[in-house]
């Protein structure tokens, strides 16, 4: 099969998926008239009776202030696209709901145009408000004008067995450069440019870690942040419980490939933590993941083979656009965390269950963790939903 052939039935793949989040939110927020709290309300509940048998507690993934809307900034450092795509979600939740269940705060980017990023031109396109503080730019002002590449002259991770990597005490100078002093000053321009404060914040392509010093002004109700990963995150190593597929971009989907087992490569969504210490440099990918999804099934008798690129390139459109709808739609604010780690059921390469402890995840009324987490089958996981409502 030509690539632009199954590239076509991948997108009309997606667009069936959308649709059905999209008719989901209409009944939600619409035909029902719930609101937020109401749903949070909902879920509160049904999670103390799920709960009541576990030494645990369920908490809402997204906490709801009953005195704002729900918010949303979108963080990037590239092309956009998948920020893109999740405005344009936004643009459509609001035709076909009367009141959106969360609202765009504006994006959020450490790059500029000059540096081959899109987030100007989003910006100006869709007329949101844009924070954007260059990293390089910063960097030139404030610590070395000489320097070439100030991304690699602040690069803090590495293989752990790598002969490239520096002393501890370069490592935690160049990460206190990105993480307390360029994120502080981002922070500074969120908080003048965005008036209030920010419930969740989506990752869709940002190429630094996360830490609190970007909410600083917020520092007591912190934001939850999800990213999207372009590998199945629900495969671990049995001895040392990492992840298979963590990593950047198509060498995550190259590593896919180079395992020569799977019939189908997915995409994840994952909760993202704060990294403030240099002691987490190790932790990445290592989140609770929020859902999988249905992924791309390449013909077995493929010639040529696809490319890892080009793989991922179909799963940005099937799975990343999928997880850009989630908060647009408000069905983010379904999803409840355990407050301590409890076994969680991953794999390993052959599929045999591997039990890692974490922080469980569920959606509605039902455990959606690990291998079996919420979006590789919609529809049945609406109907869940739908039956939690009592539609």
């Amino acid at each position: 099969m030509e690539f632009e052939q199954f590239l076509k039935e991948i997108q009309a793949d997606s667009r069936d998926r959308i649709k059905q989040l999209h008719h989901f939110a209409k009944k939600v927020w619409r035909d029902r008239k719930f609101t937020p709290i109401d749903i949070q309300n909902k879920c509160i509940e049904a999670w103390d009776d799920l709960a009541s048998n576990m030494d645990c507690k369920i908490i809402p993934l997204i906490k709801i202030d009953e005195d704002r809307p729900v918010s949303n900034l979108i963080f990037g450092s590239g092309s956009f696209s998948t920020g893109k795509f999740q405005i344009e979600q936004y643009l459509k939740i609001q035709k076909l709901v009367s009141n959106s269940p969360i609202s765009l705060q504006g994006i959020v980017s450490n790059k500029s145009e000059e540096h081959n990023c899109n987030a100007q031109k989003i910006a100006n396109e869709f007329q949101i408000p844009l924070v954007l503080l260059d990293f390089e730019d910063w960097y030139h002002e404030f610590i070395d004008k000489m320097e070439k590449n100030p991304i690699r002259a602040t690069r803090y991770w590495y293989p752990p067995n790598s002969e490239q990597k520096p002393s501890l005490s370069e490592l935690s100078r160049r990460f206190k450069i990105r993480q307390q002093e360029f994120h502080h000053f981002l922070g500074e321009q969120i908080e003048s440019r965005i008036p209030s404060p920010t419930d969740i914040v989506s990752a869709r392509g940002y190429n630094f870690q996360f830490c609190s010093q970007i909410f600083h002004h917020q520092r007591n109700n912190l934001p939850h942040i999800n990213d999207t990963h372009p590998a199945d995150l629900s495969f671990l190593d049995p001895e040392t419980h990492e992840k298979l597929y963590a990593g950047w971009q198509a060498g995550a989907v190259q590593t896919m490939i180079d395992d020569n087992i799977h019939e189908i490569y997915r995409g994840s969504l994952i909760e993202v933590g704060y990294m403030d210490s240099i002691s987490q440099i190790s932790e990445l990918d290592t989140g609770a993941l929020l859902s999988l999804g249905k992924g791309v099934k390449i013909p077995a008798d493929q010639d040529p083979p696809f490319s890892a690129q080009q793989i991922q390139s179909a799963m940005k459109i099937v799975d990343d656009y999928f997880y850009c709808t989630l908060e647009p739609t408000g069905l983010i604010l379904f999803w409840g965390i355990t407050d301590r780690p409890v076994p969680v059921i991953y794999q390993d390469l052959n599929g045999k269950p591997v039990i890692i402890k974490q922080h469980a995840v569920v959606v509605g009324d039902k455990f959606h963790s690990g291998i079996h987490a919420w979006g590789q089958d919609l529809s049945k996981d609406l109907k869940e939903l739908e039956e939690f409502l009592k539609f």
